[in-house]
């Protein structure tokens, strides 16, 4: 794709019409602009016009509109945000614009209708409107790697330990798409595995046996079905908890955001911040410790009592009191006479029956945690009962480390809700301080839910082997069985062959990757680094004391290692020749030190084949004059909430 002009009317402080002229012979266009003049903003017409979305600074308002547009009309009338891009892709020209669609109203301007429409010109120059113009888009400028096309010099520049994993997910799906390996990832998906019911496997697996097996193999059968509807079921709920709990993060970023740009509310945010992350190390070591027990616990114990000890353990160390549902009057010695064998009546003098017993046992889950004496008399006892010999110093340091990290982690999250408590008090910031609290709390009471789900899965799963065991025993021996042991066997040998090809071109892209960003590194980097990629596209960059940090300057540079790398991927790839990706900077060189800045510049014209720059600096003497297309500057007036832009470099 090379983008040959970006047309707007109303995008946000961009009030009139205008059109932005891009250079397509390999020059790079300069949109020049001051700090606050709308640089960023126009980098956002991009992305809104390709993909339908904006990431807003922290200090801007979400309106896509110009505010002094919308004070001239009259409530109720009726207006558009409008942008087109007209560009040329795999030798074709297309125009793509996208409209929203507002109504005044009394107090904010409300959005009623959107629209895309994307065109090609056909061969006798006339423009035919593409069905289906969002996958159209996504097979020419994939979203995974929108922001390695669209390079944001403040928010991309960040720590790769942080961001690794996310840009990696995002990296991996992206290229995957580009390099048809997603289709590949589908088949193994499709063929899945025998113990789910809805993939190939699954369904050759079940049909071992038909409705008129008899009844114990139909009994068996409907178990494993009944596993699998449950695993099935608590799996889609972990992936909506999942997914809520990623929306209610974004929004504690956004307002943490809001609250520490106020200048007035920074050292609260930093000291909140700070709590935050003592609190996260102290779960992180609780939870590490808990796996270490988890270790300990299998190395002196018989494997029948190690999921138990452990499962156990793990409920002792995390149960949370929860006094607020027992009834008045319940403890644990009244739950305990009243399950007894030999007790027939209830203390009101009702006779105790089936239903009645399982209801008051389940009073039992709510009972606050025992103290710690008390549960490690009871995990020496049973040590001393069932154990092979065990070292008492080592478990018992390990359960107090556990308590410790996790008391400590509490009196974080109490200092946390003290400091929320105080700054409630503050009327410009009390509705963003309680927001953040509740979504907290509900990222909390998802995780909880989570891991429940995650429990009951774990239960059902060795249910589940169990069954499919004896399934395979009264099958193996009939004709429908073997038949579909045979298929499935054949199908397997299909899943090892599209697996081994999968490992074998992301090995192969992971490397290619990996040579491309070292060797840009090399050219821009002023100290030398060294580069691994992993098969799941994860970047690590580090010294040779295996040390990643950076200062700013460096990550800036990795970054831009990082996007280079994989346009040259993409660009000298057999498959995808023809195809053309843009690169679009919105300040990308204010990290940068002269020498780094220079080093950047001088290989930008080598990572794609369209290069456009937003920047407050001059470039005119950093970039040589042979490779300066169009340029031009954005006129703001005063307030900067109403820009164009001019054709030309207009400094003075």
């Amino acid at each position: 794709m090379k983008i040959k002009n970006i047309e707007y009317e109303n995008f946000r402080n961009f009030k009139d019409h205008g059109m932005i002229k891009c250079s397509t012979d390999g020059k790079v266009t300069i949109i020049y602009g001051k700090n606050g003049d709308g640089k960023t903003t126009l980098h956002q017409l991009f992305q809104w016009i390709i993909y339908g979305q904006v990431k807003f600074n922290k200090t801007t308002t979400d309106h896509l509109y110009n505010l002094a547009y919308e004070n001239e009309l009259d409530y109720g009338q009726v207006f558009n945000v409008w942008g087109r891009i007209d560009f040329e892709h795999s030798g074709s020209e297309f125009s793509l614009t996208r409209t929203y669609t507002y109504k005044k109203g009394v107090d904010d301007s409300e959005k009623i209708g959107e629209d895309l429409s994307l065109q090609k010109m056909d061969d006798d120059y006339n423009w035919k409107r593409v069905d289906k113009p969002e996958e159209s888009i996504e097979k020419m400028l994939p979203s995974g790697l929108a922001e390695y096309f669209f390079f944001d010099g403040e928010s991309m520049i960040a720590d790769l330990r942080v961001k690794g994993r996310d840009s990696a997910s995002k990296l991996r799906k992206a290229l995957y798409s580009m390099f048809d390996l997603d289709v590949i990832e589908s088949a193994i998906n499709h063929i899945g595995r025998t113990d789910l019911k809805t993939t190939v496997l699954g369904k050759l697996y079940l049909g071992k046996s038909s409705i008129g097996s008899g009844s114990e193999v139909s009994a068996i059968k409907t178990n494993i079905e009944t596993a699998q509807n449950l695993i099935a079921q608590k799996t889609e709920q972990i992936e909506k908890c999942d997914g809520e709990k990623e929306e209610k993060k974004k929004i504690i970023q956004t307002i943490s955001e809001q609250i520490g740009s106020t200048k007035s509310k920074a050292d609260y945010e930093k000291q909140r911040r700070d709590l935050k992350k003592q609190r996260d190390v102290f779960l992180e070591n609780a939870n590490s410790a808990q796996h270490q027990f988890g270790d300990e616990v299998m190395s002196m114990f018989p494997q029948l009592l190690i999921s138990k000890a452990v499962n156990d353990a793990k409920n002792k160390l995390n149960l949370q009191a929860n006094k607020s549902q027992l009834p008045s009057g319940i403890n644990r010695r009244l739950i305990s006479y009243l399950l007894k064998l030999n007790t027939k009546t209830c203390i009101c003098g009702r006779d105790l029956c089936d239903d009645e017993r399982e209801h008051i046992r389940k009073f039992l889950d709510m009972m606050p945690p025992k103290s710690y004496s008390s549960m490690y008399q009871d995990f020496t006892k049973t040590a001393a009962r069932w154990g092979n010999g065990y070292d008492k110093q080592s478990v018992e340091e390990i359960i107090k480390r556990v308590l410790i990290n996790q008391n400590s982690a509490s009196e974080c999250e109490k200092k946390i809700k003290e400091l929320d408590d105080s700054e409630k008090n503050s009327k410009d910031i009390e509705d963003l301080v309680v927001g953040r609290q509740k979504a907290e709390d509900r990222v909390a009471e998802l995780d909880r839910m989570i891991n429940g789900l995650n429990s009951q899965i774990e239960k059902a799963k060795p249910y589940l082997k169990k069954q499919m065991k004896d399934y395979d025993k009264l099958t193996e021996a009939n004709e429908l069985g073997r038949i579909a042991t045979e298929k499935i066997e054949i199908m397997q040998e299909v899943l090892r062959y599209f697996s081994d090809k999968l490992d074998k071109e992301s090995v192969e892209y992971s490397k290619k990757l990996q040579v491309n960003i070292q060797n840009l590194l090399d050219n821009m980097l002023t100290s030398r680094r060294n580069v691994s990629v992993s098969q799941e596209f994860a970047v690590r960059v580090t010294d040779s004391y295996n040390d990643e940090s950076k200062s700013e300057g460096q990550f800036a540079v990795v970054s831009f290692a990082y996007i280079g790398g994989i346009l040259k991927m993409l660009k000298d790839d057999d498959n995808l020749q023809g195809k053309e990706y843009p690169l679009v900077l919105d300040g990308p060189f204010s990290k940068l030190d002269p020498d780094q800045r220079q080093n950047v510049v001088n290989m930008l014209p080598t990572f794609a084949p369209q290069v456009i720059v937003f920047s407050k600096d001059d470039l005119h003497d950093v970039i040589s004059k042979e490779n300066i297309g169009r340029v031009w500057t954005i006129v703001s007036n005063d307030e900067k909430n109403v820009a164009k832009v001019e054709e030309g470099k207009l400094w003075r």
